[in-house]
């Protein structure tokens, strides 16, 4: 015979402080501890001004060590008016604006690059010849498949892809062609040392794109978004089946590569 089913004992539900407050509306995604973000206050856009000696070492050793090089992206405060959804750099508050663009309308982010690029092959040439372009003509190893580069030594494709996601796309937003722009995944293409002009090159252009369509349309701001991809290493799983505790990355070499392409974004005029 079936034993008979126990009836479940229903506790009282436990009560803690936290359930006599009442919730708070949440108005904009949390904000970091610091008083510039406490306080809203605007974005200089004066990266000439960063100055810390991580980020002047970055900078002195990139491959393009320009002197025209530019770093700085404020806008005159008076180019459009002071009203949302009218933005400018370095008067008005980017976090405050994005709040407002989020919780007025429909907001479009886009930037897949790798199936554009491919798309983009599949109607022109795009071998080794034109991944190389007349800068990396004589590179000591294959590039093709290195999408990243394309910035550096095919500009008009990758302008040509902002454009098209701003204009025909409707973007608000776009990222950088930069998914791969670290040390670590470049170090594949043996151009480590080409990594911050990568993430530079790429931000910069789109930056430039994204003033164009803006100019045409104040009233619909475009904005730069850094791609920042996980690399092609991990540092939690063994790339061992007989050492689980290998790793061929750490958690100190992803700080430093990651530290880099974010000063190369910021500097080429990320938003």
């Amino acid at each position: 015979p079936k034993k008979p089913r126990l009836k479940p004992v229903i506790q009282p539900r436990l009560e803690f402080s936290y359930d006599k407050v009442d919730p708070k509306p949440a108005t904009e995604p949390p904000v970091p501890t610091s008083e510039a973000a406490q306080n809203h206050v605007p974005n200089p856009y004066r990266n000439s001004n960063l100055t810390h000696e991580r980020i002047t070492a970055i900078r002195a050793k990139a491959s393009n060590k320009s002197p025209e090089l530019n770093l700085d992206y404020a806008q005159p405060s008076d180019l459009y008016p002071e009203s949302f959804p009218h933005f400018v750099r370095g008067r008005d508050s980017l976090r405050e604006y994005i709040t407002s663009l989020f919780t007025s309308q429909i907001a479009i982010y886009d930037g897949a690059m790798g199936t554009m690029i491919q798309n983009y092959a599949k109607r022109n040439k795009l071998d080794e010849e034109e991944y190389r372009g007349e800068r990396f003509k004589d590179w000591k190893c294959n590039v093709k498949g290195n999408n990243d580069m394309l910035s550096i030594s095919q500009p008009q494709i990758i302008q040509g892809i902002y454009k098209a996601y701003l204009e025909e796309g409707g973007s608000n937003m776009i990222g950088t062609n930069t998914f791969s722009s670290t040390t670590i995944a470049m170090a594949d293409y043996e151009m480590e040392e080409y990594a911050y002009e990568l993430n530079y090159e790429s931000a910069r252009l789109a930056r430039e794109i994204c003033d164009e369509v803006t100019a045409k349309d104040p009233t619909k701001p475009r904005f730069v978004v850094g791609a920042m991809g996980p690399t092609n290493r991990t540092a939690s799983i063994s790339p061992s089946v007989e050492d689980p505790a290998a790793r061929n990355v750490d958690f100190d070499e992803l700080v430093v590569a990651y530290f880099e392409q974010a000063v190369g974004l910021v500097d080429g005029g990320c938003d």
